[in-house]
């Protein structure tokens, strides 16, 4: 029982992080027109603001488990530098918090993380940074996505935005799962039981909603529903993890969804890294 209930953590550790890494009428070619035109805003981009939000309910061992997550984010490119502030609620098994920064050094990218107790620094890649940086985050699914259709108008954040629905496909949702750090996350999670491609593979297609400002053009929200995919891939490693059997029973994925809205584009409030971090 404790080696399950073990299990049943790291799989839901890992799956949290999968999730932040990290998810109509009108004409497909103008709508895709409208999306290519929103990146190339977005790559043109110096610095953002964003918040996201990603509600996650599972059953543990029969026991529900609904998880609100919110990370707000500033980045600044050229060179990169970004913080992160991240607070996990899991109502009666507690909440988590931390806090993160990023800069270029030289060559490199050296981390800082805060976990409520004590600052920590390390070495890293732009890989691992991906689920941080909301402008890349924001990229990679605005051009992971096709078949774009707009489907209304909605007011976002008090202006009026283009709405658009698109998907990501099989060979684009792995590319994006990857991206995301996931892998990383889940195999340290299960142990390195986990083959990788198989976890990703028949996952079917994920719908992503973005919407558009109508005045500036950017991109100020996408919304996934990852309920589906995320089942699959915890049933997937449950199963690997338990060389093969069938672990349905023990965990179900209820409802992931994932918000995240983006702001003050090139108007950024601008930060330092705290001392007690570059002294870590």
């Amino acid at each position: 029982m404790k080696q399950s209930k073990r299990l049943a953590a790291g799989v839901l550790s890992g799956m949290l992080m999968v999730t932040l890494a990290a998810c109509g009428g009108g004409s497909t070619k103008d709508a895709t027109a409208d999306i290519q035109a929103a990146t190339e805003k977005m790559n043109a981009l110096k610095s953002m603001d964003a918040t996201m939000v990603m509600e996650m309910d599972m059953s543990v061992m029969g026991q529900k488990v609904e998880t609100d997550t919110l990370m707000t984010m500033s980045c600044f490119n050229d060179p990169l530098k970004l913080k992160a502030d991240m607070t996990m609620d899991m109502g009666s098994y507690g909440s988590t918090s931390m806090s993160l920064y990023a800069a270029m050094d030289g060559d490199n990218y050296t981390m800082y993380l805060y976990d409520g107790n004590s600052w920590i620094s390390d070495t890293v890649d732009m890989g691992y940074l991906q689920q941080y940086d909301a402008q890349e985050s924001m990229n990679l699914y605005l051009e992971s996505g096709s078949q774009y259709a707009m489907v209304g108008t909605e007011e976002i954040n008090g202006s009026a935005a283009n709405k658009y629905t698109g998907i990501v496909t099989g060979d684009a949702l792995e590319e994006v799962m990857a991206a995301s750090g996931a892998t990383n996350n889940l195999e340290s999670s299960l142990g390195g039981s986990l083959n990788l491609s198989d976890l990703y593979s028949d996952l079917g297609d994920l719908q992503i909603t973005v919407w558009v400002d109508q005045q500036s053009g950017y991109p100020v929200r996408y919304y996934m529903d990852m309920t589906k995919m995320m089942q699959s891939i915890m049933k997937k490693a449950l199963e690997a993890a338990a060389g093969g059997a069938d672990m349905s029973g023990m965990m179900t994925v209820d409802r992931v969804v994932l918000t995240m809205d983006c702001s003050n584009f090139d108007n950024v409030a601008d930060f330092s890294i705290p001392e007690e971090a570059l002294a870590s």
